[in-house]
C-alpha cells in the first residue's frame, strides 16, 4: 500500500472511531447490502433498498442542499414510460414494420429492445441514481470528457423547440374536432384545390416513400398542408407566422410550465395521471380499430411473415437503431429522471419493467395502426401500401381521414388527438427538465424562487425559438433539424459514454457503485455488452450512416445545398462542448488528473461517501479492467 493510500485509510478509520460515518458498510463484498442497518443515536441508519411501489412520501435521507425526489418509485416508472412511448410509437414504428417485413421487424425489434435497450437504459439509470445529478455533472467522473454530458444537454436544448411544434399541431386538430363537419373530410373548403378528390388516396412513387408530385390529392393532405401549415414553396421562402399554431404553442407552453415550476413533486403527479390515461385511450382506440370493417386485412398484412427480410442488413440495422432510439440514448433524459430516485432504489428491475411495458404498448399500437390502415384501404378501395406513410402524414393525414369515416367521428378525433397532445406535453416536460436540472446543479444554492425563474426563462426561450417552425416554411426547417441534430451526436455521444464508463472510469468501479446502491453487482452479460458489444455496433452503424447519406427531402421538395450545409452545422452543435472541456480539463484543473473523478464526485447519499472514498484511489491495470468485465 502506498503512503497516500495509507493516509487515506487512517483518515477513514479515524472518522469511523469518532462516529462521523453515518452508516456501517458490509465488509464482505460477496454479500448484498442489508435492507436494514443497526443504528444508534450517533449513527443513523441508512435508508432501505426500495423494492416496492409504495405510494406515500418518504423522508429524504440525504443531507445538505435540498434536492427533490420522486414520491415513490412508480412515479419514476411512469416518467420513464413517458419517454420510451413517444411519437415514434405512432408514426415511425408502424411505418418501419411495413417497410421491413412486418412481424419479422417486430420480432427483431423486441429482441434488440431487451438485449440492447435494457443495458443502455440500465447504465443511464445507474449513473443518474448514483450521483444524484444531471448529465452535465455526471461526467465529473471523467472531467476530460465532461463535454459529452454537456452535449447531451445541448441535444435537449435544440430538440425542445422543434418537438414543441408537434403538440401544437395536435392541439389545433383537437380544437377542430369540435366542428360540425370535420374540415379534413371534404374537398368543399376554401383551401382545397381542383385536384382534391374525396374517397381516393394518393399513389406512391417508385421508391414508395413519398407521394407523386402533381397527382390527385386527398382532403386530409390538403387540410394539413394548405390549412394547418399553410406551407410555402420551400425553406428559402419562410413566409409569415401561422398565428393559430402560435396560439396553440403558447397553450402547450403554459401547460408545460405548470408541470415544471414546482419540480419533480409536481412532475411525478402529472405523469402518474397522463401515462395511465394515455394507455387507457390507446386501449380504447385499439378496441375501436379492431371492430372496423377491413381492419383484419391490415392486421394480416402486418403479421404475414416475409422470411427474405431476415437476410436484409437494412432490416437488422433499422431494428437495432429503433431499439436504441427508444432508450433515449445520448439525450441524458433517463439519467436526469434517475437522479431524483432514492439512492438505494432498484435499477435492473426497473429497467426490465419499463421495457417490458414499452414492448407491449409498441405491439398494441402497431396492431391498432395497421387495423386503421386496413379499414382506410377498404373504405377507399385501395391496397394497404397506398395508405401508409412515414412522418406526420401517418397521423395528420391517414389517421385523421380514417377517423373522419367512423360513426361519431368528432368523438373519436377528440380521443385520438387528446392522447396525442398528452404524449407531446409529457415529452416536452421531461426534455425541459434535463436543461433545468443542468442549470440548477450548477448553482451554489437552490430555492423555489430560483427554480421558478429558471423554468420561466427556459419555457419562454423555447416558445420564442419555436416560432421559426411555426412559419409557413417551418415544416422544412422542422425536417432539417429533425434529421440533423441526432445525425452525429446520437452515435458519437453514445460511443464515448460506453468507452468512458467501461474503460476509463472502469467497470470494476462502476460495478462497485451499483452494488453500493442496490446490493448486487450488474450481471456479467450486461458488462460485456457495455464494454464490447455496444461500442463496436455503434461505431459500425455510424460508419454505415455516413456511407449511405441521402439528400434532405420533404415529400417531393429537395433541400438546397445551403440548407444541407446548415444541417451539418446543427449536427455539430452537441459535439462542440467536447473539445472545449478537453482544453479546460488540461489547462485549468491543476493537480487534478483530467481522467480521474473530481473530489466532489461520489454517491448522492452522504452516508456512503466514506466507503466510496476508500475505493476511489484503487489503481488497476488495463488487464485488471478487462478481467473485471467477466467477474460477477
Amino acid at each position: 500500500m502506498s503512503a497516500d493510500e495509507g493516509d487515506i485509510q487512517n483518515m477513514a478509520d479515524l472518522e469511523t472511531k469518532e462516529g462521523t460515518v453515518p452508516s456501517k458498510v458490509v465488509a464482505k463484498e460477496e454479500q448484498p447490502l442489508q435492507t436494514t442497518q443497526e443504528s444508534t443515536a450517533s449513527e443513523p441508519a441508512v435508508s432501505t433498498h426500495v423494492t416496492s411501489f409504495e405510494l406515500k412520501e418518504q423522508a429524504v435521507v440525504s443531507q445538505g442542499m435540498e434536492r427533490g425526489h420522486w414520491a415513490c418509485n412508480a412515479e419514476f416508472i411512469m416518467a420513464a414510460l413517458a419517454i420510451t412511448t413517444d411519437y415514434s410509437l405512432i408514426w415511425r414504428f408502424p411505418f418501419l414494420c411495413y417497410m421491413n417485413g412486418g412481424v419479422v421487424f417486430m420480432i427483431l425489434y423486441a429482441i434488440f429492445l431487451l438485449l440492447i435497450g435494457v443495458p443502455i437504459f440500465y447504465m443511464d439509470l445507474s449513473l443518474g441514481q448514483f450521483c444524484g445529478r444531471g448529465p452535465a455533472h455526471i461526467w465529473n467522473f471523467s472531467p476530460l470528457l465532461r463535454g459529452v454530458g454537456v452535449g447531451m444537454v445541448v441535444v435537449n436544448a435544440v430538440l425542445h423547440p422543434m418537438f414543441g411544434v408537434i403538440p401544437s399541431w395536435g392541439m389545433y386538430y383537437l380544437f377542430q374536432s369540435g366542428s360540425t363537419v370535420l374540415p379534413w373530410s371534404t374537398c368543399s373548403n376554401s383551401w382545397n384545390t381542383p385536384s382534391c378528390v374525396e374517397g381516393q388516396t394518393l399513389p406512391f412513387n417508385s421508391s414508395g416513400d413519398s407521394y407523386v408530385f402533381g397527382s390527385p390529392s386527398t382532403p386530409g393532405l390538403e387540410y394539413f398542408n394548405n390549412r394547418v401549415l399553410q406551407i410555402s414553396s420551400g425553406i428559402e421562402d419562410p413566409g409569415g407566422l401561422q398565428w393559430e399554431l402560435v396560439g396553440c404553442r403558447f397553450g402547450t407552453v403554459v401547460l408545460i410550465f405548470a408541470a415544471l415550476f414546482w419540480g419533480v413533486k409536481v412532475i411525478g403527479k402529472v405523469v402518474f395521471v397522463t401515462v395511465p390515461l394515455i394507455c387507457v385511450l390507446l386501449l380504447t382506440l385499439f378496441i375501436r380499430g379492431m371492430t372496423l370493417p377491413g381492419s383484419l386485412k391490415g392486421v394480416r398484412y402486418l403479421f404475414y411473415p416475409s422470411a427474405d427480410r431476415l437476410l436484409d442488413v437494412q432490416t437488422w440495422s433499422s431494428a437495432f437503431l429503433s431499439a436504441m432510439y427508444t432508450t433515449g440514448m445520448a439525450t441524458g433524459i433517463i439519467s436526469t429522471l434517475a437522479s431524483y430516485k432514492r439512492f438505494t432504489s432498484s435499477a435492473l428491475r426497473d429497467s426490465f419493467i419499463v421495457y417490458g411495458v414499452t414492448l407491449v404498448l409498441g405491439i398494441v399500437t402497431c396492431v391498432m395502426m395497421f387495423g386503421f390502415f386496413g379499414a382506410l384501404a377498404q373504405t377507399k378501395g385501395v391496397g394497404i401500401n397506398e395508405v401508409i406513410d412515414s412522418g406526420p402524414g401517418a397521423v395528420f393525414v391517414a389517421i385523421a381521414e380514417m377517423i373522419a369515416h367512423l360513426p361519431v367521428p368528432n368523438f373519436w378525433c377528440f380521443i385520438f388527438f387528446f392522447m396525442f397532445l398528452l404524449i407531446g406535453v409529457n415529452i416536452q416536460v421531461l426534455g425541459a427538465e434535463v436543461v433545468i436540472t443542468a442549470v440548477l446543479d450548477s448553482l451554489p444554492r437552490r430555492s423555489r424562487l430560483i427554480r421558478l425563474a429558471i423554468t420561466a426563462a427556459i419555457c419562454g426561450g423555447s416558445f420564442l425559438l419555436t416560432l421559426p417552425y411555426l412559419a409557413k416554411g417551418g415544416v422544412y426547417f422542422f425536417t432539417m433539424v429533425d434529421v440533423s441534430v441526432m445525425r452525429l451526436s446520437f452515435f458519437l455521444l453514445g460511443f464515448l459514454q460506453f468507452l468512458t464508463v467501461g474503460w476509463i472510469y472502469g467497470m470494476d468501479q462502476f460495478s462497485r457503485d451499483i452494488k453500493m446502491m442496490t446490493g448486487l453487482r450488474p450481471p456479467v452479460v450486461l458488462k460485456f455488452i457495455w464494454c464490447f458489444v455496444l461500442p463496436l455496433l455503434i461505431l459500425l452503424l455510424f460508419l454505415q450512416s455516413l456511407i449511405h447519406h441521402y439528400r434532405l427531402t420533404y415529400e417531393s421538395y429537395i433541400f438546397p445545398v445551403w440548407a444541407e450545409v446548415m444541417g451539418w452545422f446543427i449536427s455539430l452543435l452537441p459535439l462542440a462542448p467536447i473539445p472545449v472541456f478537453v482544453v479546460v480539463a488540461i489547462m485549468f484543473t491543476g493537480n487534478q488528473p483530467p481522467m480521474s473523478p473530481k473530489p466532489d464526485w461520489g454517491p448522492a447519499d452522504p452516508a456512503y461517501q466514506a466507503e466510496y472514498d476508500r475505493q476511489r484511489y484503487r489503481n488497476i491495470t488495463l488487464t485488471e479492467r478487462m478481467m473485471a468485465v467477466f467477474v460477477s
